[in-house]
């Protein structure tokens, strides 16, 4: 049995953006069954103040959104001519990302063995303490080399796509493979969730639909359940075994929890939100309960803490602009430009607990998916990648765009 997914409905910003708050809204809405952590012990029901406000802060991210959207499509459709962007498949493209990666994380090695010995970091993941390396990264923190590891997502997804696509399991594919497990270790465990996100998006480009089994689904699912419960437990199993939890009761309260507080706060802040604007920040810890071990719990009380009632306008606006960015970059069809879109969409996908806009990771995606690729283009650099063949005609990716042409159907 298979089961049909509308990809091309869910993987542009509006579409994903929509998914992540009806997880997390399902998640909080998931019963404890008396075990599980959730990250909060009481529920705050909301009520019809709490409601509205909030479903009409979410309203204007996705109308923003597909506005954006809609003015990407309407603006790249006047463009004339095409351009000799690299396509996605360049070698060059792919290796650039892939030193630029290797440089930041094992910068970032150096960094932690330079105040941890490698002997006392491996007995800290292995008794479950590997926070402790994420830590010695910040003690004297700034944007620099150490910020290049965030391009792993480039390259590891690049890898996912050459393995799956062209059927290439080559040296590189997996040393940036193994790239995406260390910096998943020691910096973090979202960046795993990124990658794979913006490799679905990468495979599936152009597709109207697709058709996955049900048994491969799962196996997928069970998979990455336990990835991500390994990972969890390299760092916090001091923490659930205090609390009596199984290896399994761990990974699953580690999802719930980070699907689900995010949405307890929000709705509990929503009808606090003068007092939150007022006050210092942090104080809606003392208005509504959420564990204190949480610090990313919500975009809309982290926005209004920092801008007030401005980050309504400031919201409009920055979905607004990244969903014409989506729009005019796919445009381009089957190109590296599409890694940056990628970045957009993982964005989008997060504002229902953070707004990764203004964070130093999204920019260094943003800027550099975007300056790495025009550079090319710029110095004629476009000709070195694999194969003679020029890459496809955006003419698939208008489709995309608009949704109304009939794209081929793929079963994975």
């Amino acid at each position: 049995m298979k089961l049909k997914i509308n990809i091309s409905g869910i993987m542009r910003p509006s579409g994903i953006a929509l998914f992540a708050v009806i997880l997390s809204f399902c998640a909080w809405l998931f019963p404890d069954f008396g075990t599980l952590r959730k990250g909060f012990t009481t529920p705050d029901h909301p009520d019809l103040l709490s409601s509205f406000i909030l479903f009409s802060w979410y309203l204007l991210i996705f109308t923003s959104l597909i506005l954006g959207q809609k003015l990407g499509v309407s603006f790249s459709a006047q463009r004339c001519t095409t351009t000799n962007i690299p396509p996605l498949d360049s070698l060059a493209i792919y290796w650039i990302f892939t030193i630029l990666g290797a440089i930041g994380t094992t910068a970032t090695l150096f960094r932690i063995f330079q105040t941890l010995p490698l002997l006392e970091a491996v007995i800290y993941i292995y008794m479950g303490q590997g926070n402790r390396l994420k830590n010695t990264l910040y003690g004297d923190y700034s944007a620099g080399i150490l910020s290049l590891r965030y391009l792993v997502l480039y390259s590891a997804s690049l890898a996912v796509y050459r393995i799956v696509r062209l059927r290439r399991l080559s040296l590189l594919n997996i040393a940036n493979i193994a790239l995406l497990a260390v910096t998943a270790l020691i910096s973090s465990r979202l960046i795993l969730i990124a990658t794979i996100l913006i490799s679905i998006f990468l495979l599936t480009f152009g597709k109207r639909s697709v058709r996955i089994s049900l048994v491969r689904l799962g196996t997928f699912a069970g998979i990455l359940f336990i990835i991500l419960s390994l990972l969890n437990s390299s760092r916090n199993s001091n923490f659930y075994e205090a609390r009596n939890l199984s290896f399994a009761e761990a990974g699953a309260s580690e999802i719930i929890t980070y699907l689900g507080a995010p949405f307890h706060v929000s709705i509990a802040a929503a009808r606090r939100t003068d007092e939150i604007v007022a006050e210092r920040p942090e104080f809606y810890r003392e208005l509504i309960d959420v564990e204190e071990g949480l610090t990313t719990n919500s975009a809309f009380v982290q926005l209004h803490e920092q801008m007030g009632y401005a980050c309504w306008f400031y919201i409009s606006a920055i979905c607004c602009l990244m969903g014409f960015m989506f729009s005019w970059l796919i445009s381009f069809g089957r190109t590296s430009c599409l890694l940056p879109c990628g970045a957009i969409l993982y964005a989008s996908a997060e504002l229902w607990r953070l707004d990764l806009f203004q964070q130093g990771i999204f920019i260094v995606w943003f800027v550099l998916g975007i300056t790495i690729p025009v550079a090319f283009l710029l110095f004629g650099k476009h000709h070195l990648h694999e194969g003679s063949r020029s890459p496809r005609k955006s003419r698939s990716a208008t489709g995309y765009a608009l949704g109304n042409i009939e794209l081929r159907k793929t079963e994975l």
